[in-house]
């Protein structure tokens, strides 16, 4: 069983990728709804992303944290998050895209730019000169993604040892990505 479920992955993973795919594959997902989160999409959120955890922590409520879902026809298809941070969270400070996920098979339709698109607007909208992230180095998807967004890549001195302790530690390394909001739309 768990054969076929790395063969029905990867050839998803293939079919993701082929231009036609997601040409085909955005009329089919034009049916797809942002909205604001509930708490029982947050719920349903925290059951998805961590399914051995205490799912009442993803509904507490935190009024600098506004949390989206994309549903398609009642399905959760994918989650994001604006946080923002108080000057006492230095160096993350001020407007953060966060925790941008979609199900595997809604990738490539278009769903993590529209969900990301969202908080950029709500950021925009608030006065917030930029909006920053975090991402894996490796995560290339969402860095082509980002890119697209208008994203760059972006240094913040502060974070460098605690990225540096996490590539140590974990053999990965994330990287700030900015997009500023103040130049044009």
């Amino acid at each position: 069983m768990k054969l076929l479920h790395q063969i029905a992955s990867t050839t998803l993973r293939r079919l993701q990728s082929l231009t036609l795919y997601r040409r085909l594959g955005r009329r089919v997902v034009s049916g797809v709804t942002l909205r604001e989160a509930t708490d029982a999409d947050r719920l349903a959120v925290q059951r998805w992303l961590n399914p051995n955890g205490n799912p009442e922590q993803g509904v507490l409520h935190d009024p600098k944290v506004t949390h989206w879902v994309a549903e398609y026809h009642g399905q959760l298809a994918g989650f994001v998050e604006l946080v923002r941070h108080p000057p006492e969270h230095f160096p993350y400070t001020g407007y953060w895209l966060s925790s941008l996920y979609t199900k595997h098979r809604w990738h490539g339709l278009g769903i993590g730019a529209a969900l990301s698109q969202t908080v950029i607007e709500r950021a925009r909208m608030e006065g917030a000169p930029v909006l920053d992230l975090v991402v894996y180095e490796d995560n290339v998807r969402a860095i082509r993604l980002y890119y697209k967004l208008g994203f760059e890549m972006h240094t913040l001195p502060e974070l460098e040892p605690k990225s540096e302790g996490e590539r140590a530690s974990t053999g990965r390394r994330r990287v700030v990505m900015r997009k500023r909001l103040d130049d044009h739309p």
